[in-house]
């Protein structure tokens, strides 16, 4: 009997050490999303609020054959965000996340677009710490660079742009705001669910007015990620999980581009209540 005690135990101690890790991950990835996101949008706060105070960044490049590097600090290049006009499009993929204690490494693949126009091509690699004050945040930053040769799977580059879509549908979660539902969802889009063996329908319209207008008194409890993407031209799915107190939900969404935009056409979802 004892033995069998000490066995639950291990499994619960290995489960939730998991789930912790698997957390982590997140958080780190929504640090990173975040800078990208500023960069696009063109607001320095944003980007400046994803670095610990003292950050730098490094870009490696050949010059004539010879190793060049070029670094600026965190403070510098939140300056040239905001001097900028929006449009900084890096399109990341390969995201690849090692957590040890209260730091992370890691390393992506990613294409840069200004303005829509394709500008170069490389590595990334961030350190990131676990702060006190403000969760994960970068410590460096450093890439590689090139502008020719660069051969890469569009469907991947894609992925930053799905996920774009994918992360207004998690603020309107968030904040309670149907407009943040309303840029991730197609006016045409459908929700399907199914509830005691019956199918349910409801339209994205009707969805987005139901919207609270506030975030939830346990906002500070939930939990919210994009599980994984996929992407084939202009057709992506994605999954995404709601971890909330008692209730475990499950997205799957069906997304087209359209007018160059990736939209949320379709979204079926399954709902464990404890």
């Amino acid at each position: 009997m004892q033995k069998i005690f000490y066995f639950y135990l291990f499994v619960l101690v290995i489960g939730t050490s998991s789930a912790t890790a698997q957390d982590a991950e997140h958080k780190v990835r929504q640090t990173i999303d975040r800078m990208f996101d500023g960069m696009m949008a063109g607001d320095a706060d944003m980007v400046a609020s994803t670095f610990v105070d003292g950050a730098m960044l490094s870009s490696t490049s050949t010059r004539e054959g010879t190793p060049h590097v070029q670094r600026m600090s965190a403070d510098q290049f939140a300056n040239a965000v905001r001097e900028g006009s929006g449009g900084w499009d890096e399109r990341i993929w390969d995201v690849q996340i090692t957590i040890k204690s209260n730091l992370a490494t890691v390393w992506t693949e990613y294409a840069f677009f200004m303005n829509g126009s394709f500008s170069h091509c490389g590595q990334n690699t961030f350190q990131l710490a676990n702060t006190p004050d403000g969760g994960w945040k970068t410590v460096a930053l450093a890439d590689t660079r090139k502008s020719e040769k660069c051969l890469f799977d569009v469907n991947k580059a894609e992925e930053s742009l799905v996920r774009i879509a994918l992360r207004h549908y998690l603020d309107g979660h968030a904040t309670g705001d149907g407009a943040h539902h309303n840029q991730a969802f197609n006016e045409v889009a459908s929700l399907y669910w199914m509830r005691d063996g019956e199918l349910n329908q409801r339209s994205s319209e009707a969805y987005i007015a139901g919207a609270s207008g506030s975030p939830a008194d346990n906002e500070s409890e939930r939990v919210r990620y994009i599980e994984w993407v996929d992407v084939t031209g202009t057709a992506a799915v994605g999954k995404i999980v709601l971890d909330y107190p008692g209730v475990y939900i499950v997205d799957y969404m069906s997304l087209l581009k359209i007018d160059g935009q990736w939209q949320i056409v379709n979204k079926i979802f399954d709902v464990d209540a404890e």
